[in-house]
């Protein structure tokens, strides 16, 4: 009988396991000219992955405590890499592979438990997600994103088990996933809200039941963020790291989110009106459709309307924190976790609708809905055919890229270490460079927002700058203010850079 059953369900997940090996061996392709992608980001979780094992404490490149984001990633690649005993830029192909074929495989086992769904259904969806463009833009980077978002569709499988069973330890391991991903990205918060969102409509629970399941989730999905915000109190004078307040506007945040929604969904995104428009009709639709199974049980009792739930409380959190804070302006990157509930959000219904149908209104239906596959399938292959012939020129744009790989300056900065004098700092424009492509540990160059670090550098009785040219970086310090200020001496120059030493005198800040 039990041998029965696994067989059924293998069978039923043949086709999962199919997509997911596929999507396996792409990221491996992609990622084949000069392996994972790395972005500044990406170098402080490698450091701090490294450092955990080479000095038993997480510590960035300037062996600096840990603190500007969640522990978890780095400590998943600090694990792997001890196991494995690979350093995880090495091992950057084969963990993203991994988690991305995990991801197509879970989307998957989801799909499955859809009311309406099909075996044709779920491979065409299937197949949209393993030929993303919007996933392989993530699952190529040593990014946090490449396990929150395989953490976003656990959650939703978990959470799906939990209304089956409404037992404590199945909302205890819903609470577990998202405590985990609070402390992957601080986004995590959003598996917080959502979950606390659908208990609270939920009309099967009993009101002393649902305050009991409330209490019981909130407080253990927030355990292992506070737990981590209290060991950046204990080693740094700082709960998050420095942050800044947003100085983009909530419309502007809106239009840069519709421009990747257009990008995901092939559409011109020239127009401000129709792109913010566009994001905010979907966005409604999707209000609507949550707040519709509100009152009906058996709809939001259902797997699809928590990717809706996700999707809603994922889209508020992204526009809202990019406009009261400042980070990088909203892109693919940070929406990413969006791309499979909008999909299943604005397709889930369409097998349904088929089956209904009869004579030629299904036929008319049938060819329209094989057009719109069609065609949103090819700029899918196209997209990402056009990525793979850069990334397999060139590599993945990022500290891995040839540009970086083959730098004079970096080149000189592994071979020549002892050209900097004893006592000397050392600045850099990019200091995550220096670390990464140069074997060099170096200080980065302070923000135009924090004076006293201003004020450390210029009363540095000398000091070398190690100055990359790609690097255009508004935020810090210009050259021009350090000749204002200071003598500067050109002492080496490359192609792509210089190195400067730099001799601060009494002059003050205009």
């Amino acid at each position: 009988m039990n041998k029965t059953i696994t067989g059924l369900l293998a069978f039923r997940n043949m086709d999962s396991l199919i997509f997911s090996i596929i999507g396996f061996v792409l990221i491996l392709i992609y990622t084949r000219h000069s392996g994972v992608g790395i972005s500044p980001d990406s170098i402080m979780y490698v450091s701090a992955a490294r450092n955990m094992n080479s000095h038993g404490a997480l510590l960035d490149y300037n062996l600096r405590s840990f603190v500007d984001f969640p522990v978890f990633y780095p400590l998943f690649l600090g694990v792997i890499s001890f196991v494995s005993q690979i350093d995880p830029v090495a091992a950057g192909p084969y963990i993203n592979g991994l988690l991305f074929a995990c991801l197509i495989f879970c989307c998957g086992c989801a799909i499955g438990s859809f009311k309406d769904s099909n075996r044709l259904y779920k491979i065409i969806v299937l197949f949209f997600i393993a030929l993303s463009p919007s996933l392989f833009d993530v699952y190529s980077m040593l990014w946090s994103e490449t396990l929150f978002i395989l953490l976003s569709v656990l959650f939703v499988l978990t959470f799906r088990r939990y209304i089956l069973l409404c037992s404590v330890s199945s909302l205890l391991l819903c609470a577990m996933i998202a405590a985990i991903a609070f402390i992957t990205r601080y986004a995590g918060i959003t598996f917080v809200a959502t979950g606390l969102m659908l208990l609270l409509f939920d009309r099967t629970l009993l009101w002393r039941k649902k305050m009991v399941h409330l209490f019981l989730f909130g407080s253990c999905s927030i355990s292992l963020l506070l737990m981590n915000l209290v060991r950046n109190t204990l080693i740094s004078d700082s709960l998050t790291g420095p942050r800044e307040a947003g100085t983009t506007g909530l419309s502007d945040n809106i239009y840069y989110y519709g421009k990747v929604i257009c990008w995901w969904l092939s559409v011109p995104d020239h127009a401000k009106v129709f792109v913010c428009g566009l994001s905010i009709f979907i966005f409604l639709v999707v209000c609507v459709l949550f707040t519709k199974h509100i009152w009906s049980v058996k709809a939001y009792l259902s797997t699809e309307n928590y990717f809706a739930a996700f999707f809603i409380v994922y889209t508020v959190f992204i526009i809202g924190v990019s406009t009261l804070s400042r980070f990088e302006q909203i892109n693919n990157r940070f929406i990413a976790p969006l791309f499979i509930p909008l999909l299943v959000t604005l397709t889930y219904r369409v097998p349904g609708y088929l089956v209904r149908l009869s004579g030629s209104s299904k036929r008319i239906a049938l060819i329209t809905v094989s057009a719109v596959i069609l065609i949103f399938q090819f700029s899918q292959i196209k997209k990402v055919y056009g990525m793979y012939q850069e990334a397999r020129d060139y590599g993945i744009a990022g500290y891995t890229d040839d540009s970086w790989r083959n730098s004079p300056t970096a080149e000189f900065l592994r071979k020549h270490n002892s050209a900097f004098k004893p006592g000397y700092v050392l600045y850099s424009n990019a200091a995550e460079a220096t670390y990464f492509n140069g074997n060099t540990h170096t200080t980065s160059l302070p923000h135009w927002v924090d004076p006293n670090d201003i004020e450390k550098l210029f009363k540095e009785k000398h000091l070398y700058l190690i100055w990359f040219r790609e690097i255009n970086d508004t935020d810090q310090i210009s050259m021009a203010l350090l000749h204002q200020r200071a003598a500067v001496t050109k002492q080496y120059s490359f192609k792509d850079g210089d190195i400067y030493l730099i001799e601060p005198n009494s002059k003050q800040l205009p």
